[in-house]
């Protein structure tokens, strides 16, 4: 009996739990479980990558749409999403009733393919502020699992202000019982997606490696990624984290370029092309010493000088089959020179990071650059211009963009 006074039953055998995983499973999982809206989904998504989303399996006998496992053949773990917890004391119980059913069922099953390994707690700053209530219900929901270990994730928490607060309230919920104060293993920040503020920064993905590497370190002996293999796939991580934040800022330069002048003045997307260059640099973790200042600083000059509008525009309507407005012309060319700018940069840094390339290898820099805002980038503008209608809207430019550079 709980303090709601909702009975689920009576588990029995959890004590050899940690043996029977080690012994029994094909590969670990991860329970993910959290407040509403907090962002699991993406999260999800973020860690695993879209093709995991596309094929969620359900997690046993309960409501298909509550708990469902996403796995990538790639990741050494599976993530086990639960029905998110909403507040009010009914709606809170339900939650925990449903995943003490699910896992009862589980351990009483014998269904060591859902076994689970480690579990991530998921709070955003605003839910926080509810976890020294919930905590109860919280630790309750998921009592059966015997010693797996606890991360609480931080999402969609921007400022280091608050998550140093939200840090400080979670770690005091654990602290403030004598029965909890052992089972939290780690308290990790992220952001899932990037970002851009009302200030104009642009603001990357991050902290998302080094969850999986922590919850990779947790995972029982045997079961873990070898180091070789985890480097693989954080590299395949960091690849598609960058792609999403040249997304954000491809959008971005269609909104600052998409004007009705005769040509656009690629000046114009420098303030945009500068915060993605510098978004994605974050992402790779070099160092920002003067050098890489000046590889920065580098590439957004080349990023504006090596093309201009005028010249894009003219050619554009030698190209039979074209029949857009300028502002659509002017938002295509813009998007194009953004998102090339920034593939360029992702690929640029990848090098540096592992150590193909150093950062002294500016002559190398300048010629990757030049070449990807070539006169390839008027075959690409010359694609997407063609696919789109006279009133196509800012979202079909950016996939028509997207869709040039798919082509390859």
């Amino acid at each position: 009996m709980c303090k709601s006074g909702l009975y689920f039953g009576d588990v029995t055998g959890t004590v050899s739990i940690a043996h029977r995983r080690e012994k029994t499973m094909e590969k670990p999982n991860v329970l993910v479980v959290g407040f509403n809206g907090v962002g699991k989904s993406t999260l999800i998504k973020t860690v695993l990558g879209d093709e995991a989303m596309k094929k969620p399996k359900a997690a046993s006998s309960v409501k298909h749409e509550d708990f469902r496992v996403y796995e990538n053949e790639k990741v050494p773990f599976r993530l086990i999403d639960t029905v998110g917890i909403e507040p009010g004391f009914l709606k809170e119980q339900r939650a925990v009733k449903a995943v003490r059913k699910w896992s009862g069922n589980t351990l009483k099953g014998g269904k060591t393919e859902h076994q689970i390994s480690a579990i991530w707690f998921c709070v955003d700053k605003y839910t926080s502020k509810l976890f020294p209530k919930t905590i109860d219900s919280f630790m309750d929901a998921i009592s059966l699992w015997k010693d797996v270990p606890i991360v609480v994730v931080i999402t969609q928490s921007y400022e280091e202000d608050d998550v140093k607060q939200t840090k400080e309230i979670v770690e005091k919920a654990f602290l403030s019982k004598k029965k909890y104060a052992t089972k939290l293993t780690e308290v990790v920040s992220v952001i899932a997606k990037p970002k851009q503020t009302k200030e104009g920064e642009m603001l990357p993905p991050m902290g998302i490696p080094e969850l999986i590497e922590l919850t990779n370190s947790l995972l029982p002996a045997g079961l873990q990624a070898s180091e070789k293999d985890m480097a693989k796939y954080l590299l395949s991580r960091k690849r598609a984290m960058s792609h999403a934040v040249v997304s954000v800022a491809t959008l971005a330069g269609i909104t600052a370029g998409g004007i009705a002048i005769p040509a656009v003045d690629l000046m114009v997307l420098k303030p945009t092309e500068s915060l993605e260059i510098e978004s994605i640099f974050k992402i790779w973790g070099i160092k920002k010493t003067k050098k890489a200042k000046e590889l920065l600083k580098l590439i957004v000059d080349i990023g504006t000088v090596s093309l201009t509008g005028k010249a894009l525009v003219s050619s554009l309507k030698l190209i039979p089959g074209i029949n857009l407005g300028a502002a659509s012309v002017n938002a295509i060319i813009s998007g194009t020179i953004v998102f090339a700018l920034g593939e360029a940069a992702a690929y640029v840094f990848e090098q540096i990071a592992t150590g193909k390339k150093t950062i002294d290898d500016m002559e190398w820099v300048k010629k990757v650059l030049q070449d990807s805002l070539s006169s390839t980038v008027l075959d690409k503008v010359t694609f997407a211009a063609k696919k789109l209608s006279k009133n196509a809207d800012k979202t079909e430019i950016m996939d028509s963009v997207a869709q040039a550079f798919a082509k390859g």
